[in-house]
């Protein structure tokens, strides 16, 4: 199959990443791009790739299973925004699959990006552990992406990963996972949950004190959905430590009043690990908006006025992001 030439020129303006046609394929449900699926595309670019290759993903519900393999590298998919372009599944762990498993979409290739789409796991609150996105490759970029689910939405695995004007939306751990990972000026919503069950916007996977991950949230908003907000009687979290070793930074951000005023919540053990072997490092700086008040905060989490100890969760310093982020994605590098 015929590809579109790869003299694609990429410009920024009003901070929007533009990529001006023609694409290296282009992928659409109504016959005008040279592929009908979002994998097939994939599938036929170059792998071990050192240069991007741009797929344009044209408006509509793509209910599509896919795979970015290892030897994919710098893929870049570009949609016609998050209410246009949506990939969505509904694999659970409930139905018989592995957490990893159910993932709609898994990026293992290095120097991916994403921009203008929605990802989307549809299984429900009621099917448990259902992933929108899992990431497990270095240098990976979302700019103005939706993640979309309840239990473990966003699973960034491991690696360095990057998340600028995005929106995400769960209910339990629905950040999660052990990359080196920061998200910039993101809308983060909680939802409503099953009866009896509480919120909480991560679960960061760090065990090994050689290992320099985290979960990291910088000039965010954390507030709950219009549903959740009737709810008087459902706790939501800023996180709880998945790994021995957990690391939460949130700092500069808005945080609505759907916070319980203790911020951080115990793991609930189901192994033989103490719950003090646990030793989470949860940090928070200069936070505003109701649900920012840290009075009430568990002795095992921490607040800082300090900006020293806030740069080191920086774009430069945390992801050494100025080494590998594109310059056409907008970001700032140091605390803003």
């Amino acid at each position: 199959m015929a590809f579109f030439v790869a003299t694609t020129i990429v410009v920024c303006c009003q901070n929007q990443l533009i990529i001006e046609t023609p694409y290296n394929a282009v992928v659409s449900q109504d016959g005008t791009g040279n592929f009908n699926t979002i994998a097939g595309a994939i599938l036929a670019a170059p792998d071990h790739s050192v240069k991007p290759f741009f797929i344009k993903i044209k408006r509509g519900t793509y209910q599509e299973y896919i795979r970015v393999d290892k030897k994919k590298t710098n893929i870049v998919l570009v949609g016609e925004g998050m209410d246009a372009t949506i990939i969505t599944g509904n694999r659970s762990f409930v139905d018989g699959n592995r957490t990893y498993d159910t993932a709609t979409v898994g990026v293992l290739g290095d120097g991916f990006l994403a921009q203008d789409i929605t990802f989307r796991n549809n299984a429900g609150p009621i099917k448990h552990q259902a992933v929108a996105l899992r990431v497990e490759a270095d240098s990976v970029c979302f700019y103005k992406c939706r993640f979309d689910g309840y239990q473990d939405t966003l699973y960034v695995k491991k690696k360095r990963q990057f998340y600028r004007d995005c929106e995400i939306y769960g209910t339990i751990d629905f950040i999660c996972g052990d990359a080196t990972t920061l998200f910039q000026n993101c809308l983060i919503e909680a939802r409503t949950p099953m009866a009896r069950q509480y919120n909480t916007v991560s679960a960061q996977g760090r065990e090994f004190e050689d290992v320099a991950s985290g979960i990291v949230l910088q000039n965010c908003t954390i507030k709950a959905t219009r549903d959740l907000e009737k709810s008087n009687n459902v706790k939501t979290y800023l996180g709880r430590p998945w790994g021995i070793l957990s690391r939460t930074v949130i700092m500069e951000s808005y945080i609505d009043n759907l916070i319980d005023p203790r911020g951080w919540v115990e793991w609930i053990e189901s192994t033989n690990k103490s719950v003090v072997s646990r030793r989470p490092y949860y940090l928070e700086y200069k936070n505003r908006g109701p649900g920012a008040v840290t009075k009430g905060r568990v002795t095992w989490a921490s607040v800082t006025t300090d900006p020293d100890i806030a740069s080191n969760f920086t774009v430069r310093q945390f992801i050494k992001g100025d080494e590998w982020i594109p310059a056409n994605i907008p970001r700032y590098l140091d605390l803003s």
